[in-house]
């Protein structure tokens, strides 16, 4: 059986990657520039399936390449532990022989063999000079340390104990970089903590919807590969029906060469399964998990905008409520944090989440 194309999941990363080169480009031009350039220190935020994990992946790649050992995690509590050992393993390639130690004073390098620490730095020194000492280790073969970390959450003591090491770090000219991902409220939360207020100095980009052109050249050009032929109307509709989402863009190109079967042709019913099955994955994988932590009062201000088939007036809204405006405007700030809803006009605000409206009407199966 043929191999699908497209990759549905979450935290895969699909190839090529696609409407995020800009995004890549600046990134790595950042890179390129000395310690203290702003794009070394990127926060991308972004809703479910908007591709964040994929775009740490291909940063972390192309870093790779441009002669830096990548550190990859997901924000918990032993985060700090695994960069260090990440960058330990991956740089291991890099340091030749044996260091002959004498001591582990803050002078002298603390490792016993390649990258692996003396008992005595392993049990004294904390993240901070163990990360230090890495990275004056790979500076001798031309290396730098670069840190990503997926799903950042609001204000836990890893997540500050990163940051200030990393400023710290920064500012003692180590070759360091570092791009951070996660949901748009616990973005908002690190971005607002006091002891990290140096992260507001960090390059932020919004990952939006990609541009349908894109979409629309991936979709052909993969079909095309896949041996099918498709009309100008049929992928039209399956482009479209993506709008722009990066993990739609993967479910309406897996469940169209999955109902294609052995066709070569992709007719307009073919697309039209696919888009049904996707916004039933989407459901499940998206809909559902981005509303179970929201309050009853949450829901009822989305219910309420779900009235409008568009974007929706703040004022209606708070006449189908039957609240104050300081009540309202308390739960719009809050929707908005946690990345459910936009707000593009003044007064106005928008589902953020594709299709989320038409699910809060039931017209979605």
């Amino acid at each position: 059986m043929k191999k699908n194309v497209f990759i549905p999941t979450f935290g895969n990363r699909p190839k090529p990657l696609v409407g995020r080169d800009g995004l890549l480009s600046d990134f790595m031009e950042g890179l390129a520039h000395p310690e203290g350039h702003p794009h070394r220190a990127t926060v991308f935020m972004g809703q479910r399936g908007t591709g964040k994990t994929a775009l740490l992946l291909e940063i972390a790649e192309r870093a790779e390449k441009a002669g830096y050992v990548a550190a990859f995690v997901t924000a918990d509590e032993h985060m700090t532990d695994v960069i260090l050992q990440l960058v330990q393993v991956k740089g291991e390639k890099y340091v030749k022989g044996i260091q002959k130690v004498k001591s582990v004073n803050a002078g002298v390098l603390g490792f016993s063999f390649g990258l692996t620490f003396t008992d005595e730095a392993e049990q004294k020194y904390g993240f901070r000079l163990k990360l230090t000492l890495l990275a004056d280790e790979l500076a001798k073969h031309k290396k730098g340390i670069l840190i990503l970390v997926d799903e950042i959450q609001s204000n836990t003591p890893e997540m500050r104990e990163l940051a200030i090491t990393y400023q710290h770090l920064v500012g003692e000219g180590k070759n360091v970089a570092i791009a951070l991902a996660g949901l748009p409220g616990a973005v908002s939360s690190v971005l607002q903590d006091d002891i990290l207020t140096f992260l507001n100095r960090a390059h932020k980009v919004i990952l939006g919807p990609l541009p349908l052109n894109d979409v629309s050249m991936l979709y052909a050009g993969r079909f095309a590969e896949d041996g099918r032929s498709i009309g100008p109307e049929t992928l039209e509709l399956a482009v479209k029906s993506t709008l722009g989402y990066p993990y739609l863009m993967q479910l309406v190109g897996y469940y169209t060469l999955k109902h294609a079967g052995e066709s070569k042709s992709i007719e307009k019913n073919i697309v039209e399964t696919a888009i049904i099955n996707a916004k039933r994955d989407l459901i499940d994988s998206v809909h559902k998990t981005c509303l179970r932590p929201l309050s009853d009062r949450d829901r009822d201000f989305l219910q309420a905008m779900s009235m409008d088939k568009e974007s929706s007036r703040i004022s209606d809204i708070q006449e189908r409520m039957n609240v104050s405006a300081a009540y309202i405007q308390q739960y719009r700030t809050r929707l908005i944090e946690a990345g459910v809803i936009s707000s593009e006009q003044r007064g106005r605000v928008e589902f953020a989440v594709p299709y989320l409206g038409e699910y809060l009407r039931g017209e979605l199966d």
